[in-house]
């Protein structure tokens, strides 16, 4: 029996070995299967980021489109249409179709009318997403482009890859054009006798005093504040928030509080004049500001009545210059004209010396007018308007004949050297029987032996009591308003404005029977009263006989008073018929013309932020001249009286018996009140700046074309 070869028994380290080799290859085995999880793990990786970086692209594409798309239209967006606004964001993105190379969508995309809004875009928004934008509030300024879009995947059969939406918005708002208008005052300049004029005027409209002095009115003359600044400024004195402008400008401020943002804005550098200026400024101001502080309940006054500024106007359109001395005045004018103090200024006059001239505000000026004459010219006196005017003023001087001795005179000698017609005139309209010579009365005069001579009513003429002739005068409403506006470009600009002088309006006769009802009628009325007739000469009967008649002969006149008789007519009982009143009154309407301001010459149009404006004045001299011929022809009439010396209705007639004498009076009357006017313009014009014949308008205008990424 054969029995199997053994195998050799293995040696311990040989087992050793083939175990190793055993556990390599399983090493190895799973090493190949790690690195193969990892590759496969950064290839995912990889196809991920590929993925990503295509949807990152095409966002970055699709943002670039709706940026473009918004901008483009911005620049066409209408304040009140968004068709051509759609309609250019449209063509901008999409080009002709999918295949235009010049389109700006990547292919595959498109934007849709939907897609696109006009609204309203305002810098000083709290909107807290930061937008700021306001769809489809008119008037339209801004284009919002918002387009969410799913792009196809480029690697669809990736495990846990799905589509996911894109986003994109853009907001542009289009650079709006602004112009500034604004009213020069004619005072250039002020010497020592227009400084006192001035003190005693602005600190009678403040309800105090001021003591300014030439220095300081000058330093005002010639010295502008920077609007910005001084809104700035004002805005942290009244708790406003700063850019909310349209806040600041409606909210209430006293004037020490106006005077003192003035201040603030000099001091922080927002100031500009000649070298000394600024500090003579300051110290008026302050002078001004402590006025304003001492006066008895002076009243709030609001910027927005003084300085007009279009709602949204940004603040770039609010860096123009103002004339310190026109700010000052308008606030000042501003609270006079809520209040019923009057100021009241001595004035030399021609024949009477110096008289008391009594002023107020009306109404105040408005010294500047900012805003988009885009929206102006919509509607040029709406709401978006750009419009200044000058200030409405009255003025009133009285007076007294009675101390005027030659102007008395005057009118009697006028009088009395036709007695006989005025005589024949009273008796007609009067039914009297008055005699108008005492000589024809006494001629045919026969007295009695025993007892008196007969008496007769004669016609007897007397100044009446105290006669005061107020002369009231209202002048202002020079104006002016944007009305078109041309940008063609950066060089080739214009502006159409519309202008008129002042309104004049005077008055004569009397505003009330005491200076006092004079003053409180002709100032609290929202219009200029209608003055009545004042009464200069009265016109009556006094009983008068002689003593004695022999042979036609009579001496000793006496005048009845009483039951006795006087020698002195003056003494004796005069019965008031009649008297002869005063009145005129005229409105002068100023001249009007359209200023047209054009460049491209930079000083017949400059820029918003210019230190001058482009100035044109439009003059008319019919209203002084019309002015002027109301008082050399004041009119003079009978009028039935009463016997407390109450005028009652007119005297109807033979007016020709007495017209020669009408004539001879008004001619009297005239010499007394014609020399009045110039003074009386001349010191509107010293005091205030106000030129009732010419109006001055600066104008201003940035086109600033073109839009702006705001979002």
């Amino acid at each position: 029996m054969t029995h199997p070869a053994r195998r050799p028994l293995q040696r311990p380290a040989a087992l050793a070995r083939s175990a190793r080799r055993r556990a390599g290859a399983r090493r190895q085995r799973g090493s190949i299967a790690i690195n193969a999880t990892l590759a496969l793990a950064v290839l995912i990786v990889g196809l991920l980021a590929l993925e990503l970086g295509y949807l990152l692209l095409t966002k970055r594409e699709l943002q670039k489109a709706a940026d473009l798309a918004a901008l483009a239209g911005a620049q066409q967006v209408q304040p009140t249409s968004c068709a051509a606004a759609r309609q250019t964001a449209l063509a901008n993105a999409n080009g002709s179709g999918m295949q235009d190379g010049q389109r700006n969508l990547p292919r595959g995309f498109s934007l849709a009318a939907g897609d696109i809004e006009c609204g309203r875009w305002e810098a000083t928004s709290t909107d807290p997403t930061g937008r700021r934008f306001e769809p489809g509030t008119q008037p339209f300024n801004a284009v919002r482009v918002a387009m969410q879009r799913t792009p196809a995947l480029m690697l669809p059969a990736l495990p846990g890859n799905s589509a996911a939406p894109l986003t994109v918005e853009a907001i542009a708002a289009r650079q709006q054009p602004q112009a500034a208008l604004s009213i020069r005052s004619t005072l250039l300049t002020v010497d020592t006798q227009r400084s006192v004029l001035l003190d005693a005027l602005v600190g009678g409209l403040l309800g105090g005093s001021v003591n300014l002095g030439v220095g300081g009115w000058n330093g005002l003359l010639q010295t502008d504040v920077q609007l910005l600044r001084y809104l700035d400024a004002l805005a942290v004195d009244l708790g406003v928030s700063a850019g909310d402008y349209d806040r600041l400008l409606a909210t209430d401020a006293s004037v020490g509080t106006l005077m003192g943002a003035a201040i603030t804005a000099l001091q922080g550098g927002g100031g500009a004049g000649a070298p000394g200026t600024l500090d003579a400024s300051l110290t008026a101001l302050r002078a001004l500001q402590l006025a304003a502080q001492a006066a008895p309940a002076l009243p709030l006054v609001k910027l927005g009545e003084l300085v007009s500024v279009q709602s949204g106007t940004p603040a770039a359109g609010l860096e123009v210059p103002v004339q310190l001395f026109q700010l000052v005045e308008a606030v000042v004018q501003a609270a006079n004209s809520k209040s019923a103090v009057f100021a009241s200024v001595p004035v030399s006059l021609p024949g009477l010396g110096t008289v008391t001239v009594k002023t107020k505000v009306v109404e105040p000026a408005q010294i500047t007018a900012i805003g988009n004459p885009a929206l102006a010219r919509l509607d040029p006196m709406g709401a978006d308007r750009i419009f200044v005017r000058t200030a409405q003023v009255r003025t009133l001087v009285s007076v007294e004949l009675g101390g005027l001795l030659g102007t008395v005179n005057s009118l009697l000698d006028t009088v009395n050297g036709q007695i006989a017609p005025l005589t024949s005139f009273i008796n007609g309209v009067l039914n009297l029987n008055l005699v108008a010579a005492i000589g024809n009365f006494l001629g045919g005069l026969v007295c009695p032996l025993l007892g008196p001579c007969p008496s007769a009513e004669a016609l007897s003429v007397r100044i009446a009591p105290s006669p005061r002739i107020d002369l009231g005068l209202g002048v202002g409403g020079g104006r002016a308003h944007v009305s078109d506006y041309g940008c063609a470009s950066s060089d080739a600009k214009t502006l159409t404005v519309p202008a008129s002088t002042a309104v004049g309006e005077v008055q004569v006769g009397s505003f009330g029977s005491t200076q006092a009802a004079a003053d409180s009628a002709f100032f609290s009325s929202a219009e200029i009263p209608q003055a009545t007739a004042v009464s200069i000469l009265e016109l009556g009967r006094r009983t008068v006989r002689p003593d004695s008649c022999l042979l036609n002969l009579c001496s000793g006149l006496r005048w009845k008073k009483g039951s006795t008789w006087v020698t002195d007519p003056k003494q004796s009982d005069f019965t008031l018929e009649s008297a002869l009143g005063l009145r005129a009154d005229t409105t002068a309407v100023g001249g009007s013309q359209t200023l047209q301001y054009a460049a491209p010459v930079a000083a017949n149009l400059p820029e918003i932020d210019a230190a001058v404006p482009a100035y044109q004045s439009i003059s008319s001299t019919g209203v002084i001249g019309s002015l002027s011929n109301t008082l050399a022809k004041v009119d003079i009439q009978p009028y039935r009286s009463t016997s407390s010396g109450t005028l009652g209705n007119l005297l109807f007639g033979t007016a020709s018996l007495i017209n020669g004498l009408l004539g001879s009076l008004q001619t009297v009357i005239s010499g007394l009140l014609s020399p009045l006017l110039d003074p009386l313009l001349d010191f509107l014009l010293d005091t205030l700046g106000i030129d009732i014949a010419t109006t001055e308008v600066g104008a201003r205008l940035s086109c600033r074309r073109g839009a702006e990424l705001v979002f």
